[in-house]
């Protein structure tokens, strides 16, 4: 568990269950040093990000909250990188 380290990150790469990854996210931001980044895996998630997903894709429902969480961020600043299913590069301010 991330808070209980007792750390302070640099860096953090978070590609884990996409239903969670606005958990991750505050786990590691509450971590990560001011001028650190966080780098998510799969924010594209094949395009799918665009598309209306079905009730049962929580997957990418949690995908499109996250991007959605992040947008509206103001301790962050942020990027999202097309290459592949898609990263974002954040940096905490």
């Amino acid at each position: 568990m991330v808070p209980r380290l007792n750390i302070t990150f640099d860096l953090a790469f978070v590609d884990g269950d996409k239903r969670k990854y606005v958990d991750y996210y505050e786990m590691v931001l509450t971590n990560l040093a001011k001028g650190g980044y966080i780098i998510a895996d799969n924010t594209l998630w094949d395009g799918h990000v665009v598309e209306q997903p079905r009730n049962a894709d929580a997957q990418t429902i949690g995908i499109k909250i996250f991007n959605d969480f992040i947008a509206k961020d103001d301790r962050v600043e942020k990027v999202i990188l097309p290459l592949r299913d898609g990263l974002t590069i954040i940096r905490k301010k």
